[in-house]
């Protein structure tokens, strides 16, 4: 893979991930509708919208890969986790198919007891029902259309 797509390149994670794959990969188009700065060597800005599939379509045109890390971050009403974290991963997942790019989810278990994989989903918030949408959504379009997808469960950041 030589061209990767970060989606919420502007955000927390994003941001890490853009410093620390810039010498990985000799291009990388960071997606995010907040301000992403000036564009380093190697690197191309691009203002999309998750909510917009035309967008997303867009941003993921010639790239092999897409990091996905945008939508809303944490817990919050309704309207944005809907708009964010499901209409805009439905709208990355099928932008990434049509153009041919190949943890709030257990947080219902004892912070004690260590859980896998196998493990059913809890999730403790509408976050958390994103992330097992998010899971779920992948699933389907690997097992459906082939896409490659991995999803990391991150416990803190």
């Amino acid at each position: 893979m030589k061209r990767v797509l970060i989606t919420g390149a502007a955000g927390n994670i994003g941001a890490v991930l853009r410093q620390g794959l810039r010498d990985c990969y000799p291009f990388l188009r960071l997606s995010d509708i907040a301000l992403l700065g000036e564009a380093a060597p190697g690197e191309e800005l691009n203002k999309a919208d998750l909510r917009s599939l035309p967008e997303m379509e867009a941003a993921m045109e010639g790239v092999d890969a897409v990091v996905h890390f945008g939508g809303t971050p944490e817990e919050a009403d309704w309207e944005p986790i809907l708009a964010n974290n499901f209409i805009g991963l439905y709208n990355t997942f099928e932008a990434a198919r049509r153009q041919a790019v190949s943890n709030h989810v257990v947080g219902f278990y004892r912070r004690e007891r260590r859980v896998g994989v196998e493990e059913p989903c809890r999730p403790d918030t509408r976050y958390g029902v994103s992330k097992v949408f998010g899971e779920a959504l992948g699933r389907l379009y690997a097992d459906k259309h082939g896409l490659e997808v991995v999803c990391l469960r991150i416990g803190s950041f």
